[in-house]
């Protein structure tokens, strides 16, 4: 039903004919194979760490992630705004966005180590340089090819590049089990670390050569940093608000309650990714519509009634198959069930609110965006630090949803509000 319902809407929407229906269907298969990685990496790794080893992990990678916004100062994205529009350019902003990926990603590998030893004292050394590693340094290559990809029109390509890395994950879960010390958060921390780096530059060599990128160098300018800037905190504030929530339940709810949360959160969140795959394919033809209002208007009515109603429908799946989460995970999982029921909620949610959130990037209300994610966060954060010790993994489910429903109303409205603007200009 949910995918009969998302394959009809991407029927209909087409800025170009049926291409984006075609690139939509392509997309979504691809993330019919991300899913099942993500979940099967879910999976294989909540019941080789348990809930208080994998809380930890989760809670730490989220940190990183979390400030992987900033890795290549939004030069990335710039490249998939500029390509989209002008193909010609896509060669020169992948240069740029190359060296400041390079740059950055180390610098603030090291700034995470100093935080997160300073946050989470309890945390090894060994641990958090694994994870920095994979997660500041290599991991954001895999985005930057996607988003080379996604400029050029090659949306399967594009969503292939994070299923080759989910895939790599899933690799260094099962690898966990040949060392003869057995399951170890530092040793599966490593093997995350290789396999991201191995998949990442795997992924670097293909797409230079399947998108003819030039090796000519190509200078970075303070124009070009400060153009990147603002996508980079936007970026940033994305990532935050969908991680740092797994922080957050880490240094105030303790390990087990962590990864509890995790676990329900992600056996979730795998429900939204097709929403994910139909809003990377509509993205460049959004940089294209900032003229054309009522053309936006139109794709975007569709495109939301098409995310509302797969959000009710996998809403209502996720809510029916919460009572086999212990059962996949194992006993130390068994409160998670409880948090998958209420997160069923989050689904709907989540897919209007991604909408929302990418349509203001592609109609160029980038700043809207970052301060509704912010204000989402900083709530966030504090009904986290209120409620987790009181209510436990209920609470923490609470505030979060509390905070997916104050953005998704900043969002909508931004979007209503300045799509009524632009037509009345028109019509004057």
């Amino acid at each position: 039903m949910a995918s009969f319902l998302l394959s009809k809407v991407a029927a209909l929407i087409s800025f170009r004919g049926g291409s984006f229906a075609r690139s939509s269907l392509n997309v979504m298969a691809w993330s019919a194979g991300r899913l099942g990685a993500q979940l099967a990496w879910v999976l294989l790794l909540a019941r080789a760490l348990g809930a208080s080893s994998y809380g930890l992990f989760s809670g730490l990678a989220a940190l990183a992630l979390a400030m992987s916004g900033f890795v290549g100062l939004g030069l990335g994205l710039r490249m998939y705004q500029d390509a989209a529009r002008d193909p010609q350019m896509l060669s020169e902003r992948w240069r740029q966005a190359s060296l400041l990926t390079a740059i950055t990603g180390v610098a603030l590998a090291g700034v995470y180590l100093l935080v997160a030893r300073e946050i989470y004292a309890t945390a090894g050394g060994s641990l958090l340089l694994a994870i920095a590693i994979s997660e500041l340094v290599w991991a954001p290559w895999v985005t930057q090819v996607a988003y080379a990809y996604a400029a050029r029109g090659w949306m399967g390509f594009a969503s292939a590049a994070p299923v080759v890395l989910s895939m790599a994950r899933v690799i260094a879960v099962l690898l966990l089990h040949l060392f003869p010390a057995g399951v170890s958060i530092d040793t599966y921390a490593w093997l995350h670390g290789l396999l991201t780096a191995a998949a990442s530059l795997l992924l670097i060599l293909d797409s230079r050569r399947r998108l003819a990128i030039e090796s000519a160098g190509s200078a970075v300018r303070w124009s070009d940093i400060r153009s990147g800037l603002g996508f980079s905190a936007m970026q940033a504030s994305t990532l935050a608000l969908s991680t740092l929530d797994k922080s957050f339940a880490l240094l105030w709810g303790g390990e087990a309650l962590a990864g509890r949360y995790v676990a329900a959160n992600r056996f979730v969140s795998v429900a939204a990714l097709p929403i994910d795959a139909m809003v990377t394919a509509a993205l460049p033809r959004l940089f294209r519509a900032v003229d054309k209002p009522m053309g936006a208007v139109r794709a975007l009515s569709l495109l939301a009634f098409g995310a509302g109603g797969y959000g009710v429908v996998m809403g209502g799946v996720v809510w029916l198959g919460s009572g086999l989460v212990p059962w996949l995970l194992g006993p130390s999982f068994a409160e998670s069930a409880a948090a998958v029921r209420l997160l069923a909620l989050y689904v709907p949610l989540y897919c209007l609110r991604i909408l929302g959130t990418n349509a203001l990037l592609g109609l160029g209300w980038k700043s809207w965006r970052f301060f509704s994610e912010v204000l989402a966060v900083c709530a966030m954060a504090a009904g986290i630090a209120w409620r987790a010790p009181i209510a436990g993994l209920e609470g923490v489910v609470e505030v979060v949803l509390g905070a997916e429903a104050l953005l998704g109303v900043l969002v909508w409205g931004r979007v209503v509000y300045g799509m009524t603007r632009r037509i009345k200009k028109i019509h004057e």
